[in-house]
């Protein structure tokens, strides 16, 4: 066979690669945006302006935390798309200043904050619907909120 025809006919086949290699990333980047908050960011993200995060608090070595899978993804993927929320996770054992000022003292440990203070502290049912359903609650109060004081 020869040698420019083989090279075009396997042009294709570099383009298919590529084309799946890109579909692969995109479908990763799709999946639910649990925001990882640190020692430096944790702070700022929390008193963003009108803007609800549930934070899940965790160590790694914790069996309960374990014990949760991917409930918080699976949560992140329920909620992705909900204005005004954000789903966020703090590794206690990595940023311990964040933790020890949040009042944290067991794990996991959940809790909701709007315009940077502490709102709600989550002690229900550990499922995506449960939790979807706490959080859209605590939003709403939020919101009202916001409402009264601008009247």
């Amino acid at each position: 066979m020869d040698p420019a025809l083989r090279r075009r006919s396997r042009l294709p086949i570099h383009m298919l690669v590529l084309v799946v290699a890109v579909l692969v990333v995109l479908a990763a980047r799709s999946g639910a945006e649990v925001i990882t908050l640190t020692e430096e960011t944790f702070t700022d993200k929390v008193k963003e302006k009108d803007t609800v995060w549930f934070v899940q608090f965790c160590v790694p070595w914790c069996k309960h935390c374990k014990s949760l899978g991917t409930l918080w993804e699976d949560l992140g993927k329920v909620i992705e798309g909900t204005d005004e929320i954000e789903i966020g996770k703090v590794d206690c054992g990595a940023s311990k200043p964040v933790c020890s000022k949040v009042d944290i003292h067991s794990y996991p440990t959940f809790k909701v904050f709007y315009d940077g203070e502490e709102v709600a502290k989550y002690k229900g049912p550990r499922n995506v619907e449960s939790l979807k359903n706490f959080v859209l609650n605590e939003a709403e109060k939020a919101g009202e909120a916001r409402l009264q004081d601008e009247l």
